[in-house]
C-alpha cells in the first residue's frame, strides 16, 4: 500500500486548509466585535469561505469513508450533518443586520469547530507519523531496520544519542 503516506498527505492538506479557514472567520468576527471592521464587509468576507468550509469537510469526510477509514469517517460525520442541516435551512450565511445580535454564538461554533480540526489535526499528523515508520521498514532490512524501528523508551538515554548520531551519518 504505496498510496497510504499520499493519501494521508492529501488529508493533512484538506485539514490545514479547513484550519485556516477557520481562523479567518474567526478573525473577522473578532475584527468586527472590536470594531476594526464594518458589518458588511465582515459578513461578506466571512460568507465568501462558508461553502468552502463546508464543501471541503464533505470531501474530508467522504475521503474517510470510500477509504476505509472508518472510525475517523464516525468522528467527522457529527460536523457534517451540522453544516447539512444548516445549508439546507439556509442559516449558513451570516446576515449583515443580525451580525452583531448572534456575534458570540457565531465564534462559540467556530472556535468549537476549530478544537474539533485541530483534534483531527493530531490524529492525521500521529498516522503520517505511524505510515512513514512503515514505509521506511519496507526499504531496508537487517540492522538497518532495526534502528529505523527503535521504540520511543530510549529518547532520554545516550543510547538514544548513539542511534540518532548513527542514523544521520548514514
Amino acid at each position: 500500500m504505496a498510496w497510504e503516506p499520499i493519501l494521508w498527505l492529501i488529508f493533512l492538506a484538506i485539514n490545514i486548509s479547513l484550519i485556516s479557514l477557520l481562523i479567518y472567520q474567526i478573525v473577522c468576527l473578532t475584527d468586527l466585535e472590536a470594531d476594526y471592521m464594518n458589518p458588511y464587509e465582515s459578513s461578506s468576507r466571512i460568507n465568501s469561505v462558508v461553502l468552502k468550509e463546508y464543501s471541503l469537510h464533505g470531501v474530508f469526510c467522504f475521503l474517510f469513508l470510500i477509504t476505509g477509514h472508518w472510525f475517523i469517517f464516525l468522528l467527522t460525520l457529527p460536523p457534517a450533518y451540522y453544516n447539512v442541516r444548516k445549508f439546507l435551512s439556509r442559516q449558513h450565511l451570516i446576515d449583515v443586520t443580525e451580525v452583531f445580535r448572534f456575534i458570540e454564538s457565531e465564534k462559540k461554533i467556530r472556535i468549537f469547530k476549530l478544537g474539533f480540526y485541530l483534534v483531527l489535526f493530531v490524529l492525521v499528523l500521529v498516522r503520517i507519523s505511524n505510515g512513514g515508520r512503515i514505509l521506511l521498514c519496507y526499504q531496508f532490512s537487517g540492522p538497518v531496520m532495526e534502528i529505523l524501528t527503535f521504540t520511543p523508551q530510549c529518547f532520554n538515554s545516550r543510547q538514544f544519542l548513539v542511534w540518532s548520531y548513527l542514523l544521520s551519518t548514514l
